[in-house]
């Protein structure tokens, strides 16, 4: 595809092709991949005086592939006397246009200024420059203050340096790195939200999603509180959060990108925000397109994902949504540039307030008046598998977490005494089963509630509905579940696969049932709940049909969910499908361990035939005419057991292939039951359990069978050794 990159609605990063910019040439040419400094370079040639050289300027983003650069080159930086590129990331971040900005300049004998987009010297990319190093680090400084004033005075430093003009020149302006930004309006409230942004979308002026964000609050009687940092990584980042948030703020709402953890550490160090003591809320200013965002069902781009997700994510925040998108704020006509900016999106600026002021609503509450709901699993639609958390004891698990929720202070009028009692108690009622239809109903939702709900739904989402599984209900909606006084112990209702056989359990494109939204309808509206508790690996909601990532409010997960604080029980060693939860459904994923772990053993005939294979190597030393009998009764029940499909047992070759099939059987580490929550195995479950978890290397450290072989003197590793080799002869004197 060619095309030429000033069309309305701006450059999208998803977008395909070779882009060929249309630009005139100029004596000044500046080339960034930050929306930020052009936009402050548009703010810049206000500030300029009359005459100054032309300038024009550029994405770096919409000059990556090598047809493009080149055309771009020959086109404008061949007519170019001053080339000042600023790369983020480094020289290999746009290598190719790097080097063939460098020919052009040696060939037309022009000026190419190289500079590190951030804060940190790189010497490598200053190298590159063609000015002198005092000269290039001056620009430097300039462009890292930032901001309309420091960028015009960078031109008019260069336009006397390098091009011969003569214009009065200041100094750096050094703002604050950190500092307080105050938005249009300035509400008072209780509780004070706390929000995170970049200093450098203040300089720029592209604050208008934070501006609506704060706006949203205060309407919900909250008062924002809003401090800007130049990144997360700055030195003095942690006291300023201490100073201005600590103890001040019951929500923190971040809309810068990155991880504050450091990744090459052993243990990622997010002690600020434990410090801190609040819900830490990811709000994403994606640099995306509005358009594509809502023609994606993955939602987010690659980029998004990794900066705005996925690394917050290391830091433990809570994933909201995407409230703004790039958009064209203007077409400068002096640079010939598209100037991005953030554009908000209303309804999601809605929904992130909504979250925020439910997460302080949940920390106001006084636990003796909070409302809580517990929701167990429930596939398939059978009495028999209520409750199926994959690893976890989950009726036992939630027995627990009635239990710690009534020592602390919620009101519980009475609790089952295991998990087979809570079973009890729930099956006495109406549940999924098709028996289970014929039990006494313990709580509805009203047809009407559920009807004029309907009625606020997207046009779309009700065409859906109506289309798979007809009319809204014209009777009331039966709600599976228990009412524990404050606590609900619900059962998740079906998903419509029993309805359908033909669906499979993760079909990305079938919509719920009436039912299924009526049940969360009820937990927010008529129950009360202020937060909702999904009990183990897994359930349903975040597979519902969806974007992948910054859900919008055609998302069913959304539709049934709403801006409710989610908490997320969830096996430990399943990180990939916990994520669903955390992207789709903000939940807060609370790990637990796998089930305990032990080694298989062997029992029965398997055993038998490993003392008969003991016996064999015994008599072949002491008594070699024994063998030929034992070897028989060997055979005998290697084809009881079907094993002499693997091994004919003929040779000796195979009598070492067999004892070593039984050592891996016997070695190999399986689950001994299941993990309940917040108890520690017990017993011999324990111990094996340690033992299962240091036989295996960790960061730095040998495995437990490693160790032993080491202190014994053996050169082999006992993880990977072929368990029908020889049996090694220590190297030390053993006592």
């Amino acid at each position: 595809m060619h095309r030429i990159a000033a069309v309305p609605g701006g450059w999208d990063p998803s977008q395909s092709g070779v882009i060929f910019l249309e630009q005139d040439p100029a004596p000044v040419v500046v080339l960034t991949a930050a929306d930020t400094d052009l936009g402050a370079l548009a703010g810049a040639m206000q500030l300029l005086p009359q005459g100054f050289p032309a300038v024009r300027a550029a994405n770096l983003l919409q000059l990556q592939q090598p047809l493009s650069i080149d055309d771009y080159a020959e086109k404008v930086l061949r007519q170019a006397r001053l080339i000042l590129i600023r790369l983020l990331g480094g020289r290999a971040y746009w290598s190719y246009g790097l080097e063939v900005a460098k020919q052009v300049v040696a060939e037309e004998g022009s000026h190419l200024i190289v500079m590190p987009g951030d804060d940190r010297p790189d010497w490598d990319l200053v190298s590159h420059s063609t000015v002198s190093l005092a000269v290039a680090d001056r620009v430097w400084r300039y462009w890292l203050e930032g901001g309309s004033e420091n960028v015009a005075a960078s031109l008019s430093f260069l336009a006397t340096e390098v091009l011969g003009c003569v214009y009065p020149v200041g100094d750096p302006q050094v703002l604050p790195r950190l500092g307080m930004y105050t938005p249009p309006t300035t509400p008072r409230g209780d509780p004070a939200v706390g929000i995170l942004l970049y200093r450098a979308h203040v300089l720029a002026g592209n604050t208008e999603p934070v501006d609506q964000l704060t706006a949203a609050l205060a309407r919900r009687g909250l008062q924002p509180i809003c401090l800007y940092t130049s990144g997360l990584q700055e030195p003095n980042f942690p006291q300023a959060i201490r100073d201005h948030f600590g103890g001040q703020i019951e929500v923190l709402l971040n809309t810068t990108s990155f991880s504050l953890a450091r990744l090459d550490s052993d243990q990622p160090d997010v002690s600020l925000w434990q410090a801190l003591d609040v819900p830490v809320l990811q709000v994403i200013l994606s640099g995306g397109s509005q358009p594509s965002w809502q023609a994606s069902r993955r939602g987010l781009g690659a980029r998004d994902l990794a900066m705005n997700v996925a690394l917050p994510e290391v830091d433990g925040r809570i994933v909201s949504r995407a409230v703004s998108f790039k958009a064209v704020r203007q077409v400068d006509p002096r640079l010939q540039t598209e100037v991005m900016a953030y554009e908000a999106v209303l309804d999601r600026v809605e929904f992130v307030a909504d979250l925020a002021t439910n997460w302080v609503r949940l920390r106001r509450t006084p636990i003796s008046e909070r409302r809580l709901a517990l929701i167990l699993a429930n596939y398939p639609n059978r009495d028999g598998r209520l409750a199926n958390g994959v690893g976890l004891d989950t009726p036992a698990s939630c027995g627990q977490i009635l239990q710690a929720l009534q020592a602390t202070g919620y009101r519980i009028p009475w609790l089952p005494q295991s998990g087979d009692e809570l079973i009890t108690w729930l099956t006495h009622g109406y549940t999924y089963d098709p028996l289970g239809s014929l039990r006494p109903v313990q709580q509805s939702l009203a047809a009407q509630v559920y009807r004029e709900w309907f009625g606020q739904l997207p046009d779309e989402i009700q065409t859906q509905l109506i289309e798979q599984w007809g009319d809204p209900p014209p009777r009331d909606i039966p709600v599976v579940g228990l009412q524990l006084g404050q606590v609900f112990v619900g059962i998740q209702p079906p998903r419509g696969y029993d309805r359908d056989p033909a669906l499979n359990y993760h079909a990305p494109d079938l919509v719920p049932p009436h039912e299924y939204l009526a049940f969360y309808l009820w937990l927010r509206q008529v129950f009360g709940a202020q937060a909702i508790v999904h009990v183990g690996k897994h359930g349903n909601l975040e597979w519902l049909p969806g974007k992948g990532s910054a859900l919008s409010a055609e998302c069913y997960p959304e539709i049934a969910l709403g801006p409710m604080p989610h908490f997320y029980p969830f096996i430990v060693n399943d990180p990939g499908e916990g994520s669903q939860a955390k992207r789709r459904a903000q939940a807060v994923i609370i790990d637990h361990l796998t089930p305990p772990l032990t080694r298989a053993e062997l029992y029965g005939p398997l055993a038998e035939l490993e003392r008969l294979m003991d016996e064999y190597v015994a008599a072949e030393q002491l008594d070699p005419g024994r063998c030929p009998l034992i070897r028989a009764q060997i055979q005998e029940i290697a084809r009881t057991e079907h094993l002499n499909e693997l091994f004919n047992l003929q040779t000796e070759e195979d009598l070492n292939r067999l004892d070593g099939y039984l050592c891996e059987l016997k070695e190999s580490q399986i689950r001994d039951g299941l993990h309940i929550l917040g108890r520690i195995p017990e017993g011999d479950q324990l111990i094996d359990l340690l033992a299962a978890l240091a036989r295996y290397p960790g960061n730095g450290q040998l495995g437990l069978t490693q160790a032993i072989a080491q202190d014994w003197g053996w050169e082999w590793d006992p993880l990977t050794a072929n368990l029908t080799d020889p049996w090694p002869t220590p190297s030390v004197k053993l006592r």
